[in-house]
């Protein structure tokens, strides 16, 4: 029996940690951490172990489906069936128009590297701007909205690896492995902080529970969930007020910094504390030991980002930076300018706001709601908001999407207002999905593509290149070959993009069209003139760091230099609504007295990983994690069914004892249980349940992204029998 040993990296999720797998006879047999890495010095985690058997899995999609009219599906070669979506494509550009044409690129798109590239020129040369990405889910004001408003550094902000304090908002790394520059790196995040916390690193960590970032802080703000801005409002009041600020850097690169520092007036500890249901002395502490370091970042997750004002907790994140000057200066090394794209200069300046990433294609639903501007790996890019995509499905008229092309998602569980995505894609004319398994949403789908998974495609770290503190690239070249019928995500748009006679570009280099490209012309195409070549990582067994020239951040150019705007318009009306906010929540406490915010968990990956023996026998639900004293108020124990409700609807969920949880709050993880139906619910300890449906997509539409509040829900719960 051949055996043979090779060097790749996981892609399950964003953290893309190196393994050796084992591959005999053609068949991958095991798969072990990396322990050669300089990088992630052989960290993996429980998930990306799996990989053998999600690649084996017995119920996997190993050729296209079609659906029949009874609703099931039936075998059909990929070629047919991209003939006949092919045709039915160019029916409904006949008739409705190219924006009647929409893609939906979901989490797991983003592990393949080519995918949004290749996805975004089908949509430019079809002419259509019906191009959605779960970024407009959870973090649009993170990537692009604040940067729009406020503008940035070109120097770069302050990275973990060299600083002596961090705020960390409701990001728990060690369990989601996603973070960004500045925060715990999402490449072996325990040794990260252990690391830090060694070098005499101080911690700062927000959030209503007590979570494994939180256990291991100098000072947890245990706040109530929602108050998010209140208190980074507040933090920056005590900052200012106490002249802790970077005074010379203020003065030199922000402006309108006096109106800013008047519109936090009435955010004063005693205010604050009573809206964040924390201790008066512990937020002063937590602004003095923030802006007290020399070097640090404020950094936020999911759970504030998903919550009530995102747009503003995303400024004052940045604000609280600017003022505190945690950027790069003139003279200084940046630990890691990428190696993966061309070498700009890095300039120490204020780059200001960029209004025009906030305009373009208008949504259907508000001309508040539209086109915004997202960093991606491959630059800027402009996507249409998914908060808001059912409704331009279900709403008639020009515009009105007719097909929709699913790739790396379940939108049947991520998009928000769970019953209203539901209505949408059954009222599709044409819905395409290309998944490894039958997922909620493949289910519905009229074809279904079988997907390749991530050991059987080459691959390059291009989504994390500037992630890492060090000039460190992999390129992992295919493991084992596909079995069945299967092609990758990026080669779904290629294929249509022939069979609709599309010119199509990546990177303004012409992508051939009358034959396929390799994969390996996709990513060249992708990094063109990249510090280091391609060709060079290709040959590289495993991930490297390279010997590159230093990055030293260069003197502003006086012809170019901007002000960073810590006060745009708008900012009064958001301050305001965070007070008006604070007494509805009052008012609402009689009739929803809990709220509702949303966890990652260690065994799933939002809807990947429950179908895996070894991670089911973690868990095969989202439990309603509670603090035990709310659940003994309510005579409810571990392990009981319980009802939790919104304004917006009912879910079943099971009850879980957890201490770590404040008082008043219910912690469940996204993504889970089925399509709503007949009997879902009373599968909820096998599938779990869908907070989406608690959730009306347009209750509290941020302005340019639509988000709606996924997190911070106002609910109220009973026992059931």
């Amino acid at each position: 029996m051949a055996s043979e040993t090779i060097k790749t990296y996981c892609r399950f999720c964003h953290a893309n940690c190196p393994m050796e797998a084992t591959v005999e006879d053609g068949k991958l047999t095991g798969v072990r951490p990396d322990v050669d890495n300089e990088i992630f010095g052989g960290y993996t985690c429980l998930k990306g172990r799996q990989m053998p058997e999600q690649l084996y899995y017995p119920e996997r999609i190993q050729q296209s489906l079609k659906k029949n009219a009874d609703g099931s599906h039936t075998a059909i070669s990929s070629s047919q069936a991209l003939d006949e979506i092919a045709e039915k494509l160019k029916v409904i550009i006949d008739r409705h128009g190219p924006r009647a044409v929409a893609s939906y690129n979901g989490t797991v798109s983003f592990q393949n590297s080519a995918t949004h590239p290749v996805a975004k020129a089908w949509h430019t040369a079809l002419k259509s701007p019906s191009y959605y990405t779960s970024i407009t889910i959870d973090q649009p004001a993170k990537v692009g909205i604040g940067q729009a408003r406020m503008g940035f550094w070109g120097g770069g902000s302050h990275t973990w690896g060299d600083s002596d304090v961090a705020l960390i908002i409701g990001n728990n790394t060690l369990v989601s492995h996603f973070s960004i520059p500045g925060g715990i790196p999402a490449f072996s995040p325990s040794n990260a902080l252990r690391e830090g916390k060694k070098r005499g690193m101080k911690v700062i960590c927000v959030d209503p529970r007590r979570s494994e970032v939180a256990s291991r802080s100098d000072l947890h703000l245990q706040i109530k969930p929602g108050q998010d801005a209140a208190l980074l409002a507040g933090l920056i009041h005590i900052i200012l007020e106490e002249e802790l600020h970077d005074q010379a850097f203020c003065a030199e690169n922000i402006e309108n910094l006096a109106e800013f520092k008047a519109s936090l007036s009435r955010f004063t500890p005693d205010y604050v504390a009573s809206c964040t249901e924390l201790d008066r002395e512990d937020i002063i502490a937590a602004a003095r030991m923030f802006a007290g370091g020399t070097k640090g970042t404020a950094s936020t997750g999911t759970g504030p980002e998903m919550g009530p004002n995102p747009n503003l907790i995303q400024h004052l994140t940045q604000a609280i930076n600017a003022i505190c000057g945690r950027h790069y200066r003139a003279g200084e090394k940046l630990p890691n300018a990428g190696v993966l794209s061309p070498l700009a200069p890095r300039l120490a300046q204020a780059v200001p706001p960029q209004p025009e990433w906030l305009t373009g294609t208008r949504s259907r639903v508000s001309d508040d709601i539209g086109e915004v501007t997202v960093l991606t790996a491959n630059g800027p890019t402009k996507e249409m908001p998914t908060a808001i995509i059912a409704d331009e499905i279900l709403m008639e008229g020009d515009g009105q999407i007719k097909a929709l092309l699913c790739v790396g998602g379940n939108p049947a569980l991520a998009w928000p207002g769970q019953d209203k995505a539901y209505a949408a894609l059954d009222a599709l004319d044409l819905l395409v999905c290309i998944d490894y398994k039958l997922s909620a949403t493949a289910e519905m789908a009229d074809y279904v593509i079988g997907s390749k998974l991530c050991l059987e495609r080459d691959d390059l770290t291009v989504l994390t290149d500037i992630w890492y503190e060090k000039p460190y690239s992999h390129y992992t070249k295919t493991v084992v070959e596909a079995e069945g019928d299967v092609i990758e995500e990026w080669e779904l748009f290629w294929e249509l993009g022939q069979r609709l006679g599309l010119t199509m570009t990546v990177n303004e280099q012409p992508v051939a069209m009358d034959s396929k490209p390799s994969k390996y012309d996709i990513l060249a195409m992708m990094t063109r003139d990249s510090r280091v070549p391609l060709d060079e990582i290709y040959q590289r067994d495993g991930g490297h760091v390279y010997e590159v020239p230093d990055v030293i951040v260069q003197a502003a150019d006086p012809a170019t230099k901007g002000y960073l705007n810590v006060f745009p318009d708008g900012l009064s009306e958001e301050l305001a609504a965070v007070v008006e906010q604070a007494d509805e929540a009052l008012a609402a406490k009689q009739d929803y007295p809990f709220l509702l915010i949303s966890r990652r968990m260690k065994n799933t990956f939002n809807s990947t990983g429950p179908e895996l023996s070894f991670l089911a026998s973690k868990g095969t639900t989202n439990p309603a994690f509670m603090n035990p004293d709310d659940l003994a108020a309510l005579n409810v124990a571990s392990g009981d069914i319980i009802s939790i409700s919104s304004i917006n609807g009912e879910i079943p969920a099971v009850a879980q004892s957890a201490p770590d949880i404040k008082r008043g709050v219910i912690s469940m993880a996204h993504c889970w249980g089925a399509a709503p139906g007949a009997g879902t619910d009373d599968k909820v300890r096998d599938i779990g349940a869908n907070t989406n449906r608690l959730i009306n997509n347009l209750d509290g539409s941020e302005k340019y992204s639509g988000m709606a509040r996924q997190s911070a829900i106002a609910v109220a719960l009973k026992k059931l029998a």
